[in-house]
């Protein structure tokens, strides 16, 4: 495992930028006859892997924790997907061409806020090429096809059943590159060798008094390396399409407006108290009526799923590896 988290750490500290990883040679499980690789876990385990390691810049236990829960999670995953695919492969080729664009579309809408050149630099990060995602993605939506299935009769979904499936899909379908954030923040710039320790420990000695009701745009005067420092810290109305990966998420896919922190960057430490977020749009509930219905019903069976699965997971051998 300490292998596997080593490799973690360096696919997720490639993937901001244009250099790529070495090929990973290895096998995660065996499921059905079909082979799961290393390589397909890092890649799966990646893009949330760097917020986890923005999270927390001293690593240590809880980290190890966060990330092989991580792992464990995306691999039972990658089973269950395996599973399915193994018995229904026959039929990947039927899926038009048009369906499987149109999801990585959405990857690159909804997982990188339609920056595409950071999506390609992660396909550069983990060795793909276009067309070797495009046919992960045709598996992955093969699978969805088949989890999507009729498994069983339930009852139609109520007006409020509708109302809350929309609200939350809703948010995970906005448009990401419209979300626009106002927050306070105290950047302590890193310095070379052994001072970094200290660098870190003042952060979290500044994150300590600010939750103990230090004022922040005083400590931001004092410490803060950034461009805001003498307007106590404050950035106003600025696009998520202008902050890094791990900063953006940070922001918008959180709803606390507590103070958080350290959040490590390349060059610091950030400490954040979220003002205001305004969510990017999305369209009305009107327009996707019949796409809420088909999730609320796809939920609602998702029992009957569950138990066909079981049942799956008994029939087919399947061996881990890590």
């Amino acid at each position: 495992m300490k292998s596997v988290l080593l490799f973690l750490a360096a696919i997720a500290l490639i993937l901001p930028v244009s250099k790529a990883a070495q090929p990973v040679n290895g096998i995660a499980a065996k499921v059905n006859g079909e082979i799961i690789t290393l390589n397909e876990l890092m890649i799966k385990v990646a893009p949330m892997q760097s917020v986890l390691m923005s999270q927390n810049p001293r690593r240590g236990p809880n980290y190890d924790q966060k990330i092989k829960k991580l792992m464990e999670q995306m691999l039972d995953e990658l089973v269950d997907r395996t599973i399915i695919y193994s018995m229904y492969k026959q039929n990947l080729q039927n899926l038009p061409d048009h369906a499987v664009e149109e999801e990585i579309e959405k990857i690159i809408r909804n997982v990188y806020a339609g920056d595409r050149s950071r999506f390609k630099a992660y396909l550069r990060a983990t060795n793909l090429t276009r067309a070797q995602f495009k046919e992960q993605q045709r598996k992955e939506l093969l699978v969805s096809i088949i989890r999507a299935q009729n498994f069983g009769e339930v009852l139609p979904p109520s007006e409020k059943e509708m109302s809350i499936e929309y609200n939350s899909w809703a948010k995970a379908n906005r448009d990401r590159q419209k979300d626009v954030g106002t927050y306070k923040r105290i950047y302590i710039l890193k310095t070379e060798g052994d001072v970094n320790k200290e660098r870190l420990k003042l952060t979290e000695d500044l994150v300590k008094q600010l939750k103990a009701g230090a004022d922040f745009a005083e400590l931001a005067k004092k410490h803060s390396g950034d461009s805001r420092a003498s307007r106590g810290g404050l950035w106003k109305d600025v696009p998520r399409t202008d902050l890094q990966h791990e900063f953006g998420y940070a922001i918008f896919e959180t709803e606390t407006n507590e103070v958080f922190g350290p959040l490590e960057d390349q060059y610091g430490y950030n400490i954040i108290q979220i003002i205001d977020r305004q969510l990017g749009p999305t369209k009305p509930l009107s327009e996707v009526r019949n796409l809420i219905k088909q999730r609320v019903e796809g939920q609602k069976k998702r029992l009957n799923f569950e138990k066909w699965m079981k049942k799956l997971r008994a029939r087919v051998p399947v061996e881990k590896m890590i």
